[in-house]
């Protein structure tokens, strides 16, 4: 994550601005960078136009957690864990990054900054990535479902941010859709209806396959730390197209 190590340096080329230009400055005052163990030395020079993609990447995740944690006026502690597991199991993060992205969650729960302003710069940023802010859309459905509900105040919130993340068509039920168990699931992963016919389902698969590759959606600016979802979303999409052919079989 050598992004990571030179905003810790001083933030040399972080020049994205905005509201989450402005979290990152106010979260890194709550970040120790020092000896410690398991804690990142700060590395110099400017950053890539893909390490600060990356950055943005990892600032609007935490960012909008924060803001769906507080969306019903208190933070509970389901909603702590969720985060918590999530930094821990799926995106293994270091001592240094998780207290960052403690930092980052904390400060946005609690400034004025509306949850639209970061998704409709994040979806300005990745305007060209349809992957990349779907796959963003995901997460933070994944983490809001972490307790196996959908709180009226997530809700909310998650049904509103396709607009401003600049997605088209009923993402919010097509995304909700794969937290059921049945075949529905599969169908919702590949973006697809239920029932879709077979040259559908191949056809919705191969595009996805090729779109959703680990290698592929980094290259484009997800964070090192998340190729592990972005790993299990491609199982995902593969699993998926298993099991409607052999439905259909």
């Amino acid at each position: 994550m050598s992004w990571f190590g030179k905003i810790l340096g001083g933030g040399v080329g972080f020049m994205i601005g905005g509201p989450i230009g402005a979290l990152v400055g106010a979260s890194l005052g709550h970040t120790l960078v020092d000896d410690k163990p398991g804690v990142r030395r700060a590395e110099t020079g400017s950053m890539t136009g893909l390490e600060q993609r990356q950055a943005v990447f990892f600032t609007a995740t935490f960012a909008m957690l924060g803001k769906i944690a507080k969306a019903d006026g208190q933070v509970c502690e389901h909603e702590i864990r969720a985060v918590q597991e999530f930094m821990r199991q799926r995106l293994n993060l270091d001592a240094a990054a998780r207290q960052f992205a403690i930092g980052l969650f904390n400060q946005a729960k609690e400034n004025n900054t509306p949850f639209e302003d970061y998704a409709r710069q994040f979806g300005q940023i990745f305007n060209h990535d349809p992957q990349l802010r779907m796959m963003f859309y995901e997460i933070l459905f994944t983490v809001a479902m972490a307790d196996g509900e959908l709180h009226p105040a997530e809700d909310s919130l998650l049904r509103a941010a396709p607009v401003h993340l600049g997605l088209h068509g009923n993402v919010y039920e097509t995304v909700k859709r794969q937290f059921v168990s049945d075949l529905s699931h599969h169908y919702a992963m590949l973006g697809l209806s239920n029932g879709a016919d077979l040259a559908e389902v191949k056809k919705a698969y191969r595009k996805l396959a090729s779109e959703y590759h680990p290698d592929k959606v980094i290259s484009k600016g997800l964070p090192d730390d998340f190729v592990e979802f972005a790993e299990s979303k491609f199982r995902d999409i593969n699993e998926a197209y298993e099991s409607i052919s052999k439905a259909k079989k």
